[in-house]
């Protein structure tokens, strides 16, 4: 027992110097009750994190220079407006959301207090986002919301993507990026508990990954996990190789839900880290009991030495503050005020942030 606890005290001690030097206090003092996610930047505070000369991040607003979000959490995949159907395939795309978007006003005030700076809304036109809403929740609010876009999976596609050349897909989404202010393509997903892609959603990637050689906006992703016995392990990977199948750099990507993979095993997370693709630990419940398997995978990506390819949120349309409440598990679980700072609040922005390219 005694060298049990010793090899994870070894263990703690190892992760809370992951980062070490920062020097970055990442909780501030707060009234009781309250969990915030990140304290603004101190005097000599953390390294400075560099970007490509022009890099911005493109919100639903405006164009931010990335040191904008330096001072709080953002949150890249979560989920402000709009509906979706998984039941039946779409013949055409649905109305937008006219969903009361009062109580998400209150949520994300509250959210705000807790360090949040920046959401990243996961939906997109297949899905009913109602991007007028994204614009008024954040006029509302004084949060920065970055919206999406793409196609979500086979299900909700409209029937002409069937007939449609993935260089007209890849067209589209061009113009509709310009059109709609999008700072990201994404969540774009393949249908629950099957073993491959269908021909639509390959050629949907690789319309997405052409997209993004003409613009550069970042691209997240959706997979399967959890949703069957035929899904493979790797099919994560298969993801990524699809983009690279058309020149998308891994670092360019985030690959989402790698948290509903059963078990621990971090070996497809940390194959992704080593390609230099980002892993989004994205549907975190900020419950302890929920989230011991993805404490457990995160530990085990830290101490392999990818904590500056960790991304977090909790993929919801409800209480935003599960990611606050999910950092105090990984603290206690001795990730250090440092290394929680870069993924919170660095890792975000650097996905984010992208040089325009003329389309």
């Amino acid at each position: 027992m005694a060298d049990s606890r010793s090899a994870r005290m070894s263990r703690r001690q190892a992760i809370s110097l992951l980062g070490a030097g920062a020097g970055i206090g990442l909780f501030s003092t707060v009234r009781p009750g309250a969990m915030p996610l990140a304290a603004p930047l101190q005097a000599g505070g953390a390294k400075a994190v560099t970007f490509p000369r022009g890099a911005i991040i493109r919100t639903i607003v405006k164009d931010l220079q990335p040191e904008a979000l330096a001072n709080g959490t953002t949150l890249f995949h979560e989920h402000l407006d709009g509906v979706y159907s998984r039941d039946t395939r779409q013949l055409k795309l649905p109305p937008p959301s006219q969903q009361d978007i009062a109580p998400v006003i209150a949520d994300i005030k509250e959210t705000m207090k807790a360090g949040v700076v920046c959401i990243v809304d996961g939906g997109h036109p297949d899905m009913g986002t109602n991007y007028d809403h994204l614009r008024q929740i954040s006029a509302a609010t004084g949060l920065h919301v970055v919206c999406s876009g793409g196609y979500y999976l086979q299900n909700t596609y409209p029937a002409e993507i069937s007939t449609m050349s993935e260089d007209q897909i890849a067209e589209s989404l061009v113009k509709e990026a310009a059109a709609g202010r999008y700072g990201a393509y994404g969540e774009i997903g393949d249908m629950p508990g099957e073993a491959d892609f269908t021909a639509d959603e390959r050629k949907v990637y690789r319309a997405v990954g052409k997209a993004h050689a003409r613009n550069n906006l970042p691209i997240f992703t959706h997979n399967n996990y959890g949703t069957g016995p035929n899904v493979p392990r790797e099919i994560a990977l298969r993801q990524l190789e699809v983009y690279e199948s058309v020149g998308v750099n891994p670092q360019r990507i985030a690959i989402g839900h790698m948290c509903s993979l059963p078990g621990r095993n971090p070996d497809i997370i940390k194959a992704l880290g080593k390609r230099g693709a980002w892993v989004g630990i994205d549907r975190v419940r900020g419950d302890e009991k929920a989230d011991e398997d993805r404490v457990a995978l995160i530990l085990a990506f830290l101490e392999a030495g990818y904590g500056n390819r960790l991304l977090l949120s909790s993929d919801t349309r409800r209480d935003y503050n599960k990611v606050a409440r999910f950092a105090r598990q990984l603290q206690a679980a001795g990730v250090g005020e440092a290394t929680l700072h870069t993924i919170l609040v660095d890792n975000p922005r650097r996905f984010l942030a992208f040089v325009p390219r003329s389309a």
